[in-house]
């Protein structure tokens, strides 16, 4: 791992032209290049050591190690942090974050289902709330939300993996996100 004082991380500018969305995808696609996935399983520094040294595409996955925006986007840094170390150009790293989402019907049912999550954590006993990672948004406030945790976590590119009946919503959900 780099040692903290040996380089400092220009800050990157995000502003919203730079931010990407990726729309779920209904099948697998072809590799884009060597992919390393940083999960809870995953979390220790060998792993992000050689993600930032050989990775072309960095996917991040929240769990009980990674449960927050602010712990992305420290992982976030890390990952900057060490691919300057090793000489490589961040820009040859991308940097993907898989965000669970539940499309609701309306606000109404969002705050609905939030609270259900909600309700269905203070009972699960985990060390994490799964719930603050989740997106639940009615798909006229997806867009907007997607660029809410692009920017808080600062990621290069969020890919949502629809859960249950949203699925169907692919086409939907995809149209909604190209307004980014």
């Amino acid at each position: 791992m780099a040692q903290p004082l040996t380089h400092v991380r220009a800050p990157r500018p995000r502003v919203a032209d730079d931010l990407v969305v990726r729309a779920p995808l209904p099948a697998a696609q072809p590799s884009r290049g060597t992919e390393f996935v940083i999960d809870d399983a995953t979390l220790d520094p060998t792993t992000i050591a050689l993600a930032a040294a050989r990775a072309d595409v960095i996917r991040i996955r929240h769990g009980a190690g990674l449960p927050t925006h602010a712990a992305v986007r420290a992982l976030v840094q890390m990952l900057d942090d060490e691919v300057a170390a090793v000489g490589r150009d961040r820009a040859d790293v991308l940097v993907v974050l898989e965000v669970e989402t539940v499309v609701a019907d309306d606000e109404a049912d969002a705050h609905r289902r939030r609270e259900h999550l909600m309700y269905a954590a203070a009972f699960s006993h985990l060390a994490w709330l799964p719930g603050d990672a989740m997106l639940v948004a009615p798909i006229d406030a997806l867009a907007e939300a997607v660029a809410q945790v692009l920017r808080r976590t600062g990621v290069d590119a969020v890919e949502l993996a629809l859960v249950g009946p949203s699925r169907r919503l692919l086409p939907e959900v995809a149209a909604a996100l190209h307004q980014l």
